[in-house]
């Protein structure tokens, strides 16, 4: 079996790290929302400072498997910052290898040596297998929560009144 490496994204990677994007954006049945670039993705990782951190699943002769992308969040109540993970996607091939549950922990590693207060990330509802896995490490879902979004137009349109 071949060893997998996790390790930060390197600008060598953005190309494949945006085509797992593309692979996560049609397992969720997003594709019309995917419309970012790989330029707009380096920007992200690698500007200063980066609006975004990457970590990657390498496996030894396959490359890039799977990914993490998570940013820093803050907490007015506990005055404390936090983590966002924005995205985890691992390859249907290399699924059911511990692989995201790897970079799960890892990020939440990263969220301990912070100081973070919470480590928190959203699932679609009919995402069975991945609230599994939430489940059997301890996270809990936000039961009294719901995620607002303003986008695109509604964006533009509320941002310049």
């Amino acid at each position: 079996m071949a060893e997998i490496i996790y390790r930060p994204a390197e600008m060598a990677d953005t190309q494949r790290v945006r085509d797992l994007i593309g692979e996560l954006a049609a397992f969720e049945k997003l594709e019309h929302q995917f419309t970012g670039s790989t330029y707009d993705l380096a920007e992200a990782l690698f500007s200063d400072p980066p609006a975004a951190q990457c970590l990657v699943a390498e496996e030894t002769g396959h490359g890039v498997v799977g990914y993490a992308i998570f940013f820093e969040t803050f907490s007015t109540f506990r005055m404390k910052r936090g983590l966002w993970l924005e995205d985890l996607y691992v390859t249907p091939s290399r699924r059911r290898m511990g692989i995201g549950k790897r970079l799960l922990e890892i990020v939440a590693r990263i969220a301990v040596k912070h100081g973070c207060a919470r480590f928190e990330w959203s699932v679609l509802d009919w995402n069975k297998n991945a609230q599994s896995l939430y489940r059997s490490i301890g996270a809990d879902i936000m039961p009294d929560w719901r995620i607002y979004r303003l986008e695109g137009g509604a964006l533009r349109k509320f941002g310049s009144e």
